[in-house]
């Protein structure tokens, strides 16, 4: 049965204006660097791969703790905040972590810090992984990100030369032989939809099959910018300390805990969902879990909900698409009988052009009403 946790007493009330959810940091656009700065620094076509500059827990497993105590002792009291962030961003914690040291080399950077250039680096990779921009299409978008947070773009050698001294030579790729922006895997076409089915099975919403709860607008996973892969869901949109519910794995794969409130399951297919504003998490790194596995309850205390900071508006689960490390548009996305059509922008939720469709009776589900999980 649905669980319910009665905080102080307080029953159920009708949906309160929390349902905004919230933003992680202010959208950026950059401002581009020239192509004649690029090529004048001598920055490398790819100073890192994509790849290696997403976060995979599962496909590549970094243990924080033990890197600090080893190398940087006087972090370890960040170890969380740089777990919670390079998850909630999508951020590999190596770039982090070297891009941290490089901007502040001779200090312990705050949790405002870390959550400041974690979030910086993640809106960067996403403008440019997005684009197609004629003068500076020789450079993935991670090279590109990293450009754009350094103090100045000769700080690449710096960030070089930290990365490999902490975690060896960064290993040339097809990717950078070819000196090409690779294409974006977006959702419909590496890999498709169907292969999306063939691997998870059918993706259910994240909370316990049979009952239903209400989503918002689809948004980014910083809650501004781009790809829409994120979704907001709530039993009823409470106001701070009234109950809440839980909160259930969406399909089979691997645990990562990313910190107190924050949760990763990742299937053997490279697909894996988020769940953030987590609270009382019932599983463990490295756990197998299926579909409709209890993992915990969304918070209804805000500190809980913002373990590492941040903002939100009322108890909500924010919850995430990615493959291979790459957040991943809603678009066309199936959780349990319905498929998402994104909207315009972060939080559309015009039914004229964001809603749900019940491929059931095929009928338009607008956003904001109750929606079921039935069983699979």
């Amino acid at each position: 049965m649905l669980k319910k946790y009665m905080y102080f007493g307080l029953v159920l009330l009708g949906i309160s204006s929390g349902a905004m959810a919230h933003s992680l940091y202010p959208n950026m656009t950059p401002h581009e660097i020239p192509q004649a700065k690029l090529t004048s620094s001598e920055l490398p076509n790819v100073l890192i791969s994509d790849n290696a500059f997403v976060y995979q827990p599962h496909f590549r497993p970094f243990d924080i703790g033990s890197f600090l105590a080893d190398t940087q002792p006087s972090w370890q009291t960040r170890k969380e905040s740089l777990k919670h962030w390079a998850g909630a961003t999508g951020v590999d914690p190596r770039v982090l972590l070297t891009t941290l040291m490089v901007i502040h080399p001779k200090q312990i950077p705050t949790a405002n810090e870390i959550k400041a250039v974690a979030n910086q680096l993640s809106q960067y990779f996403y403008y440019y992984d997005s684009r197609k921009s004629l003068t500076q299409k020789n450079y993935n978008a991670a090279t590109l990100a990293l450009a754009q947070q350094l103090p100045t773009l000769s700080d690449w050698h710096d960030w070089q030369r930290q990365y490999e001294q902490w975690f060896g030579p960064i290993i040339p790729t097809q990717e950078a032989k070819q000196k090409v922006k690779p294409a974006a895997p977006a959702l419909a076409l590496a890999p498709s939809l169907a292969d999306a089915n063939s691997a998870l099975g059918i993706i259910q919403w994240p909370w316990m099959q049979g009952y239903s709860w209400m989503p918002n607008g689809p948004h980014s996973n910083t809650g501004s910018g781009y790809p829409l892969s994120s979704i907001d869901v709530s039993y009823n949109w409470p106001d701070w300390g009234e109950p809440t519910y839980s909160v259930t794995a969406a399909h089979d794969g691997y645990v990562t805990v990313m910190s107190r409130c924050q949760v990763r399951v990742t299937n053997p297919s490279g697909w894996a969902t988020n769940y953030y504003h987590m609270d009382w998490i019932q599983v463990e790194d490295g756990q197998w879990v299926t579909r409709d596995t209890e993992l915990g309850i969304y918070a209804n205390q805000r500190s809980t909900a913002l373990c590492e900071g941040g903002s939100s508006t009322g108890p909500h689960l924010h919850f995430s698409l990615l493959y291979q490390g790459r957040f991943q548009s809603l678009q066309g996305v199936q959780l349990g009988p319905y498929q998402i059509q994104v909207g315009r922008y972060n939080y559309d939720s015009d039914c004229r052009y964001s809603w749900l469709y019940d491929t059931r009776n095929r009928r338009k589900v607008c956003l904001y009403q109750s929606v079921d999980n039935p069983p699979l």
